[in-house]
This record gives structure tokens, C-alpha cells and sequence, in this order.
């Protein structure tokens, strides 16, 4: 039974990891509309200070939201059993 329940809470965090990277992204494309950019790795390159702006901001999100999930991992993991 509790392999099951790690298995199930494996799944959820696999899905909530990539499902939240995803959505910060679309929101992130969505903030800059038509403007100009390419994401190399954590680096952009483009020459608009408010893409670049918004993608430090959006960055922020997702290293804030991984870290979110990690901790949010261990509290849950710990309590199985």
C-alpha cells in the first residue's frame, strides 16, 4: 500500500512540475505578445528591456514555484507511512 501511495504522489508531482513550468511559460509569452526574443537555455536575447524584464520576472516564478514543489514534496513524503 505504500508504494501505491508513492506511486500516486510521484505522479501528481511529475504533473504539477511540468503542468506549472508550462503555464508560467504561456503566461510569460502571452505578457510579451508579438515582441521579438529567443530563450537559449536561462539566457534570453533580445534587445527590448521590457521582454527582458519580464522574462527575470518569470524566471523568478519558476525557480520560486520548483522550489515550492520540492518542499511541498518532502512535507508529504514524510508524513506517508
Amino acid at each position: 500500500m505504500i508504494a501505491f501511495t508513492y506511486a500516486v504522489i510521484a505522479v501528481v508531482f511529475v504533473v504539477l512540475g511540468i503542468g506549472g513550468i508550462m503555464y508560467l511559460d504561456h503566461k510569460f509569452s502571452q505578457s510579451v505578445g508579438d515582441r521579438p526574443f529567443a530563450i537559449k537555455g536561462r539566457r534570453i536575447d533580445t534587445d527590448d528591456p521590457f521582454v527582458r524584464s519580464q522574462f527575470k520576472k518569470f524566471y523568478a516564478l519558476r525557480v520560486a514555484y520548483s522550489i515550492a514543489l520540492l518542499v511541498l514534496l518532502l512535507v508529504v513524503v514524510s508524513h506517508v507511512g
